[in-house]
């Protein structure tokens, strides 16, 4: 059975400065959260994260992924260059 190719495969770097891990809109923010906290154990560090993703709402991770097709694009219409917040 012949396969039918619906997109193209891009060239992917180990890694490009310009594009930044999946995560790159969760991390700044999860810090800021626990920013001066202290946790008894890993349990309660890992209890609190959940509550705080649980916390969330739709549009926030809508949004982030929002801005990583941007950067992506970004990344890809400069062919690699490092893209700017």
């Amino acid at each position: 059975m012949k396969s039918l190719r619906l997109y193209e495969t891009l060239p992917n770097p180990s890694y490009s400065p310009g594009l930044a891990p999946s995560d790159f809109y969760l991390f700044p923010k999860l810090k800021e959260h626990i920013k001066g906290k202290h946790f008894e154990d890993d349990e309660a560090v890992q209890e609190d994260v959940r509550r705080w993703f649980r916390g969330k709402p739709h549009e926030f991770f809508a949004d982030g992924m929002r801005k990583l097709v941007w950067r992506w694009r970004a990344c890809v219409d400069k062919e690699g260059d490092y893209v700017e917040k």
